[in-house]
This record gives C-alpha cells, structure tokens and sequence, in this order.
C-alpha cells in the first residue's frame, strides 16, 4: 500500500488528505481541514502564510497517526498569489490576497496593453494576475523587490518551506501573466513590471520530485524517513482537471470560490475573440493546454451566507440556503444578477449590493433570503451557459457533457440548473478533483503510474460518479 499526503489548498479553504493506493484504485480520505487563512490588516486583504505552514504540519501529524509511513507528499493551491523569500531566505509572513486594491492599481498603471499581454502570453488577462500585483508593489514600495531574493507562487513557497528547494511549477507560472506562450519567463514583460529575471525561480514539470523534507521537520516530527516531496500540477484549476475522467466532446467546470470552465487543448488559442470574450489559456500537463475562462462564483454564495448567518445570529448552511432559493423558484421568482459587475468583486455588504444591482430585490433586505439566493443562482448559470457556449464557437467543437467538481458539485440545485439551462448532462465527480489530481501526479512521479490517461482509468474506477441530465 502506496501512501501519499495531499496538500490541496483553496482560496476559501485547505485540506490535507490521505490517499492510499493498492496498485488498482485510490481510496482518498480527508485528515484535517482547516478555513480562516485570510486575514484583515489596515491596508486591505493577505494571507496568514505561518498559520498555512502551521496547518499543514498538523495535517501531516494527522496523517501519520493513520498510517506508519507517508511515501510522497504533493501540495497545490489557488493561482496568482505569491509570497516573497527575503535575503535571510526567510518566506514573507503575511502574503497579500488577489483581492487586495493595489491589483487594480497595477493593471490601470501598467505599460503593456491587455491585447499584447495576451498576445505574448496566451493567459487570462486580469487584474489579479501575478505580474499586476508584482508591478504595483515595487512602485509603492521598491524596497520590497530590492531586498527579495525570490518570488514563490503559494504552493512553490509551501514546498520551500518543507523541502528548502526553489521551484517553480508550471502550472503555477501560468497563472502569473509572466510567461510567455514557449513557456519561459517573458523578460520583455519582467522588464515592464521592474521585476529582475533572478528573482524568479527555475521550472519544474508536474511530476517532478522536487526534494525531500528538511532534516529538521523530520527530527521535529520524529519521522524515520525524509519524505519526498513531488511538484503536482500545483495549480489547483490544473490539477483539478488532472482529476477529472475528461473524454472526447466534454468540458469541465471548476465550481470554487471562482467558477471556471474550460476544456482541454492540444494548442494554445489566442485569437483576439478569446481575449475579448475573456478566455485564456493556462498549464496542463503532457503537452495539454486548458482554455478556459474564470467566472465569479460561489464566493457571492459564501458571503450571503456569511452575512445572514451573523444578521439572524445563528449558523445558515448552505443546503438551507439552496433550499430556500428551491421555495424561491417555485413561487415565480424572477430576479437574476450579472456576477461579472464589478459591483460584485469584494462587496462589503452583500445585500446591498444586490439590491443596488437588481430591483427587483429592492424588497428582499430583511425576510427573503431564498429570493436573494435565487438571483444569484440564475445569475451563476447565465454565466455558465453563455460561456459554454462561447466555449464551443472559440474551440469549433461541440461539448457533449459538462464534467464539474468543486464544492459546487455538491449542490443539487446547482447542478440541476445547469443541466436544464444549458441541455447537456453534467456529470459531477469526484468533488474534490483537484485532490484526485494531485495524487495521479504523485503517482505518476513515484513512477506507480505510467501517464494521466491511465491514471484518469484508476481514478474513474476508484471516486463517486453522478449525473444529471436536464430536464423539461
């Protein structure tokens, strides 16, 4: 029995799991779970990267008390976040969030155009990209950069910080808006952000054994081995698809804190309607590229739940929630958001800002939290059918299925939804793909398994499969 700890972090949470292989199926269980990485200082949204370090340790504890020996831990994360490593080869402590305001401040300033950005590229060009918050921090701060040695995407800086060796996923780099289409360091787009090529780290390949864990976390830990520590598809979105069973004429969609959708291709598409219809292409694995687009998603979810959980003072889950918008619809409810408003990028208040942007929930404030949540379904949805088939017209093919994961995936309603508005069946499984996907790449490095199409086989054969199919 092969054991492996996966490392899956989100934007909205984290999850150290247990995957156990028999040479046949994967058998993944969850040992520690962990939310609240997102912290609040004075100038705007970060990450609490030492409380990330502390929960991974403990995860890795967890995992132990259940198996004698770990073989292989893989860690992945969210895109576009980075933490830097100070001259002292320290990790910076508290990491800026994507939603922090001085993103924007860096893509309004910028010198390069979104057009040549994404003709050099291929990526998504977004304010959140790694290169717009590097810009804006060496112009509000140039100290920052002069006194960094390295710049590590999240899941690169976890795995420094386990193994003390300097990589840089590929997948990972992507999402930064600093590599080019051939795959290396752009140093025309370095040089615009007055980032030095130095300061960013060689790339690594998924399924590359990157090191093993530091002697002292082996001593602190009182392991009798120094565990290998593989570079995944260390994007979450890459490694996500990586653990979806993808076939012929199917698309997946990545229900998170952002919703993407996208599908496999062989070749980078970087046609002026992508770009304007908001598609880029990111790192997949052997040779694959993801086209894809990113939507908001469930984080507009979250915080209706959050801010009625505190407004009624006790705990709405989000089954309640789904249920009241099921009572919603059946009462002729009509009311629909636009979630790609900026209005609704990181609203303090989400009722108000519904309200704002829908009248026709002008009178929901106070007692209708099933209309509220109905409105941002449909508005979910609408999204998702207009970009799928956005999807097929940029791709020139058909999409038979839709494949989703996510905690999305989890949402009958949801799902249902998607199924009736778009009339393609959405197969959900396994919810948690991007830990699927990051065991496939651990087992692929250890050499277990031999390539991702077999190891789609294990994984189909192993994980929870469901389908909807629309109805009328």
């Amino acid at each position: 029995m092969i054991n492996c700890l996966v490392v899956d972090l989100g934007a909205g949470s984290g999850r150290a799991m247990l995957g156990r292989f028999d040479g046949q199926k994967i058998d993944l269980s969850e040992v520690h779970r962990f939310s609240g990485m997102e912290m609040r200082l004075d100038d705007g949204p970060h990450w609490d990267l030492n409380r990330l370090l502390e929960e991974i340790k403990k995860g890795l504890q967890l995992a132990l008390e259940r198996c004698a020996k770990i073989d292989s831990i893989g860690v992945d994360s969210w895109g576009v976040d980075y933490a830097l490593v100070d001259a002292s080869g320290e990790l910076q402590a508290a990491p800026h969030h994507y939603r922090h305001p001085r993103s924007q401040r860096g893509y309004d300033a910028f010198p390069t155009t979104p057009g040549e950005m994404f003709e050099r590229t291929g990526s998504q060009v977004l304010p959140i990209n790694t290169v717009y918050q590097l810009f804006s921090a060496g112009k509000e701060d140039p100290s920052v950069i002069a006194t960094s040695q390295r710049v590590l995407m999240i899941a690169d800086a976890v795995n420094y910080h386990l193994t003390g060796a300097v990589g840089g996923d590929l997948t990972l780099a992507r999402t930064s808006g600093l590599l080019s289409l051939d795959g290396k360091w752009d140093r025309s787009i370095c040089s615009s952000a007055g980032i030095p090529l130095g300061l960013l780290p060689p790339l690594t390949q998924p399924g590359t054994v990157l090191g093993r864990l530091r002697e002292e976390l082996q001593l602190e830990l009182q392991l009798h081995n120094r565990i290998p520590v593989i570079s995944v598809a260390a994007h979450d979105t890459a490694s996500a698809v990586c653990g979806l069973p993808l076939r012929m004429q199917e698309a997946f969609l990545i229900c998170g804190s952002w919703s993407i959708i996208g599908r496999e291709v062989r070749q980078a598409i970087t046609s002026e309607d992508a770009r304007l219809s908001g598609f880029g292409n990111e790192g997949g694995i052997e040779g694959r590229q993801l086209f894809l687009r990113s939507l908001n998603g469930l984080h507009l979810l979250q915080k209706l739940r959050a801010h009625w959980s505190a407004r009624v003072g006790q705990e709405i889950s989000f089954a309640q929630m789904s249920d009241l918008a099921t009572t919603a619809a059946t009462r002729g409810m009509s009311a629909s958001i636009n979630p790609s408003d900026p209005a609704f990028f990181d609203p303090p208040d989400i009722v108000a800002a519904l309200t704002r942007a829908c009248p026709e929930l002008a009178g929901c404030t106070n007692d209708d939290l099933g209309t509220l949540a109905l409105a941002v379904y449909r508005g979910l949805i609408e999204d998702v059918a207009e970009s799928l088939l956005a999807l097929e017209r940029q791709t020139n093919e058909p999409v038979a299925r839709l494949r989703i994961c996510g905690g999305g995936g989890q949402d009958a309603l949801l799902c249902q939804m998607i199924a009736n508005r778009t009339s393609r069946i959405v197969t959900v499984g396994p919810i948690e793909a991007s830990a699927w996907g990051n065991i496939a790449m651990q087992l692929i490095g250890l050499g277990l398994i031999e390539n991702l199409a077999a190891a789609r086989i294990v994984i189909e054969k192993s994980a929870d499969i469901l389908n909807y199919y629309p109805q009328k």
